[in-house]
């Protein structure tokens, strides 16, 4: 079972979100006994910054943090994760181009489990299509 909701606000300049997820992983079962199944909690909460809105494409920056537990318990050790974002989109005639970093840290309530920290650089291109406004004869 998944449940999410989520929440913006709009300004001239700014959009302001958060969400949150619930996912049930409890009813699973697994054939080793040091792992166990538990309920996933996801809360994300980011905004965007619009350079210039009196344009209709101007460049916008983003950024987030987002926090969750893992589904999987391990020898009893609950692991939970932190994820910072940060990025720009930059219109390019009728296409967009966008640049973001995300770092994500996992924070174990044991240090005997595994220990896992992440970053990552995202390119995105996305195409955009003139559309005519001729008249027709």
């Amino acid at each position: 079972m998944h449940i999410g909701t989520g929440i913006s606000m709009t300004t001239e300049r700014w959009v302001a979100t958060a969400d949150y997820n619930y996912l049930d992983w409890s009813r699973n079962t697994s054939s080793y006994t040091s792992i166990k199944y538990e309920n996933q909690h996801k809360l994300n909460i980011g905004g965007t910054y619009i350079t210039n809105p009196r344009l209709p494409r101007s460049t916008e920056l983003m950024g987030g943090i987002g926090l969750s537990n893992s589904y999987i318990n391990l020898r009893g050790g609950k692991m939970q994760y932190l994820e910072v974002s940060a990025g720009a989109s930059f219109p390019i005639r009728y296409s967009y181009l966008s640049l973001g970093a995300t770092w994500r840290k996992q924070i174990n309530s044991r240090s005997s489990l595994m220990q896992e920290s992440r970053f990552s650089v995202n390119l995105n291109i996305t195409f955009g299509e003139r559309i005519s406004r001729s008249k027709l004869r």
